[in-house]
């Protein structure tokens, strides 16, 4: 009982962390007048990504792969199938006419992942940085979009959002060693595997952010951040957070993960072909119950075990 009030506070030191952080951030890019294009499709998704991070930091440091690998692949399937399922049924969203880019590099990344890790059951120091070179191409082709918006410059002074920052940062380190620690001594005690822990429970723990933060956009009438933050986070869970963390320590990883990822593919290339032929323009409540049974049915498997 211990264990699960602990891996509760952990989630919300990491939710409101990323809440701190990104207020903090958000006010800073908008004092220096970068376009709130940026500020979505960058800052945004980048903080939403941000419990994953640490989670994943924390899981390779205690020599824990299984949980680390579990989260970022459960996080990006629920990003797709739960955050982007209940967004839709929630209002329905237009689809551009052109296929997406975020899509099309959601799928590269996934597969780019699938070779890595498959070629010699790791992800080593070396392979960490292409990833991570792939995220600033990313990042640098996202800041090179010129877009015209209106820049609120009114808001928190400079001091305040970094000290929000700092704080943002103090709870994400915490909470993320309450998720691991706990979630570890969880599994122990109820005989489950790391993988099945981080694919289920940790995964959608982590993903709270992304909810959260694409609800209030849709609420706001800013589709496109909602849409840009799943997308977004799912690129930057693979590059940036499994980049960075085999830096850290080369990330084993288990041949049992590769339906995951097939499943992940599966799911991004529906998404891409959806967004290519959808004829209406777009997506309804139907759609978005579509990828709510889907999701259903993909965590049916954790509870059968």
């Amino acid at each position: 009982m211990l264990e699960i009030i602990l891996i509760i506070i952990g989630f919300i030191f990491l939710i409101k962390g990323s809440d701190f952080l990104i207020d903090g951030a958000e006010n800073i890019a908008r004092k220096l007048k970068i376009s709130e294009f940026v500020i979505g499709l960058t800052l945004v998704a980048i903080g939403t990504s941000l419990p994953e991070l640490i989670v994943s930091i924390e899981s390779v440091t205690k020599g824990h792969d299984n949980l680390l690998i579990g989260n970022i692949l459960g996080s990006c399937i629920y990003n797709v199938l739960l955050i982007l399922g209940i967004i839709i049924v929630i209002k329905p969203i237009k689809v551009e006419n052109k296929p997406s880019g975020n899509i099309l590099l959601l799928i590269i990344s996934t597969l780019i992942v699938g070779i890595f890790a498959n070629y010699k059951q790791q992800i080593s120091k070396t392979e960490g940085i292409l990833l991570l070179l792939i995220f600033i191409i990313f990042l640098l082709s996202a800041f090179s979009k010129k877009q015209k918006t209106k820049i609120n410059l009114k808001g928190k002074s400079i001091l305040k959002s970094m000290i929000l920052i700092i704080l943002g940062i103090i709870l994400l380190k915490f909470g993320g060693e309450f998720v691991v620690d706990n979630s570890i001594k969880l599994a122990k005690k109820l005989n489950i595997s790391e993988s099945i822990i981080g694919l289920s429970v940790i995964a959608l723990g982590t993903s709270l952010p992304e909810l959260v933060t694409s609800i209030v956009a849709i609420k706001k009438e800013t589709e496109d951040i909602a849409i840009g933050n799943i997308m977004g986070s799912n690129i930057f869970n693979l590059l940036l957070v499994l980049g960075t963390t085999s830096l850290i320590h080369p990330i084993k990883f288990a041949n049992s993960y590769n339906g995951q990822l097939i499943f992940l593919i599966i799911i991004s290339i529906v998404l891409y072909i959806f967004n290519l032929f959808n004829n209406k323009q777009e997506a309804g409540k139907l759609e978005g119950i579509i990828l709510l049974i889907t999701f259903i049915v993909y965590n049916a498997k954790f509870v059968i075990v």
